[in-house]
Order: C-alpha cells, then structure tokens, then sequence
C-alpha cells in the first residue's frame, strides 16, 4: 500500500471524519475504534459526505489538514476513472507538496528565482547521478501533473496568447518522467513503482479529471464557467472529462 498522504491525518482529521460519517455518540465511537485500521479509514475515505462537507461555505476545510483535504477531492475527482486508492494517495500528496508556491520556485534557475521552464529541469538531468535523477523525475513528473491538474486555463491562455507550450507539450513531459522513474523505482522506492507507472500510462486521464473538479468546485481563478474556461474544456478535455463537466 501507497500511503503516504494516508499516514499523515491528524486526530482533527479523525474527529472529522467521526463527526461526518456518525448519526449518535454511539456510532462516532465505533468509528473513531476504527481509525486505527488503515483498510477501514480508506473505505470511510470514499464517502461522498466527507467531500460534501469539506466544500462548505465557509471553507471547513480550513480545520482538517490539507493532507485529508486533498485526499478527499482527489478521489472524488478519480473515482469514475477506476483509479486506485495507492495512485490518490500518491496524487493527493502531490497537491500537499505544491500548494506553495515555494515548492516550484526552489528549482527555478532565473535570476531572482521566479521562472520555471521544463527545458531547464529537463538539461539539469545531465549533471545529475543516478538517485538525483530519480528524485528529479519523479519532481517533473510532480510539477507537470500539478500545473495541468489545477491550471489548465495558465498553460491554455499562454499557448493561444504567447505561442508558449500547450498542455500536450507537459502532458508528454510528465508520462515521460514519470515512465522512467517507474522503471528505477525498485532501487529507491519500491512501494511508488506501480503507481508511478499508472501515472505515465493514464496521465491524460487523471489530469482531465482533475481539470474537471478544479472547474466545478475550487475555482481558483474566480472565473466560474465563462467562455474562455468552456473553450478549453473543449478543446483540452477528452469525451467522458468533457461529459462530466457538463453535469457538473
């Protein structure tokens, strides 16, 4: 089992879960008996109350941590695309890991920091051992799934503005990396081989569904549907991302 975002819930994140899921005291007691089984707490986890509530206004999110935050959203956002549990885990840890901006910034080789190409990710590869490279793929592959995952409208209103890479040019970016990893994961990380291998294979998918929760419920931008956001969906989405977001 993939658990890394899992392991990480906090005792609010299992009250919150108790409080949600409980109808009596009775029924939240038997529940929070049952936190300490990892099988139990993920089957709890594909409750669709728990993201109902998290989605509240005012943000409840706020009071659980961001690691059951995400892993709630992400799996909603998956769940029709027949992913498994390990690879929402791997996912939602992604979305833990780059929700500040620092963790894009870091590796950036501009002057002052504030530019992030992938052509200058990718050279870096070159001068790096065999585990730097591991790490270094599996953070491309991070970054890429992370920026078509949540800011499909950036990379879509730049590539039409500016000329600038399309979603297509992260998307093969990021089954590449993340392709090679899984293949040297065995020798650094055994327990994230498969899942990142369902990652290179079926980037498209994941990456379009979460374009399509992103779209419904966290509207980043503030935009809500307008007619820029429908052109992309159009144009980016594939037929059952493009579905979902009209019933959405």
């Amino acid at each position: 089992m993939y658990s890394r975002t899992r392991s990480q819930f906090t005792p609010a994140d299992y009250r919150f879960i108790a409080e949600t899921l409980s109808r009596d005291p009775s029924q939240r007691r038997a529940i929070v008996r049952l936190t300490d089984d990892p099988v139990c707490v993920t089957s709890m986890l594909h409750s669709r109350e728990l993201f109902d509530r998290s989605m509240t206004v005012p943000p409840l999110f706020l009071s659980i941590s961001p690691h059951l935050f995400f892993y709630v959203f992400v799996y909603q956002a998956l769940e029709k695309r027949g992913v498994d549990d390990d690879v929402v885990d791997y996912v939602a840890a992604v979305c833990v890991e780059f929700r500040s901006s620092a963790s894009f910034w870091h590796l950036a080789r501009t002057e002052g920091g504030r530019a992030l190409y992938m052509v200058d990710l990718l050279n870096t590869l070159a001068d790096a051992d065999r585990a730097q490279q591991y790490q270094l793929r599996r953070y491309i592959g991070n970054a890429t799934l992370f920026l078509t995952g949540f800011f499909p409208d950036f990379i879509f209103r730049r590539s039409q503005d500016r000329s600038a890479p399309p979603l297509t040019y992260y998307e093969a970016i990021g089954r590449s990396q993340y392709g090679t990893a899984a293949g040297e994961s065995t020798a650094y990380d055994g327990d994230a081989a498969a899942v990142l291998a369902t990652l290179a294979e079926r980037f498209v998918d994941i990456r379009c569904a979460m374009n399509v929760y992103t779209d419904a419920y966290l509207s980043l931008a503030g935009r809500g549907r307008t007619l820029q956001v429908l052109q992309r969906q159009t144009k980016t989405l594939d037929e059952e991302g493009l579905r979902d977001s009209l019933e959405l």
